[in-house]
């Protein structure tokens, strides 16, 4: 494992860490879509495929849900050198990005009235920025590692 790979993982497991530490959660726009569009499957979808549709959502909220642990458990595997696996782990626990991570800083703030309640999770929005820090990294070394292997 290089250290490019090494740094990742473990950005990625002490950024969850500091996200579960913190007891505050902030929903994504995919957990939200998600959300919005559970109760209309049934309009396009009947019978089997549509509890089969219903079910794969329910799923992909909960791992949405459970945000930093989600996000330890995708660092482990960026540990155990699963690159893919672990960055899609960490999408998921810890958002779009760093995009997703300023939209969801800013739109707590407009909801909780200010830029000082939000600095009460700072441990929170610290980790989700290790978190996204660590999944660029590991697919930069995952970039790496497919060119020495085609080179």
């Amino acid at each position: 494992m290089g250290a490019r790979l090494y740094a990742a993982g473990t950005l990625a497991v002490i950024g969850g860490l500091l996200m579960v530490a913190s007891g505050y959660t902030s929903r994504g726009f995919l957990y939200t879509a998600l959300n919005l569009a559970e109760p209309h499957i049934s309009d396009f979808l009947s019978g089997v495929a549509a509890n089969v549709a219903v079910l794969a959502v329910t799923i992909l909220e909960l791992v949405i849900a459970l945000g930093g642990l989600t996000v330890v458990i995708g660092g482990l595997i960026v540990l155990a050198s699963h690159t893919t696996t672990g960055r899609i782990l960490i999408y998921l626990g810890g958002g779009a990005g760093f995009l997703g991570v300023l939209v969801s800083f800013g739109y707590t703030a407009y909801k909780l009235g200010g830029i000082s309640p939000v600095l009460a999770y700072l441990p929170y929005w610290l980790g989700l920025a290790m978190a996204v820090s660590g999944r660029w990294l590991a697919k930069g070394a995952w970039e790496h590692r497919r060119a020495e292997n085609l080179g």
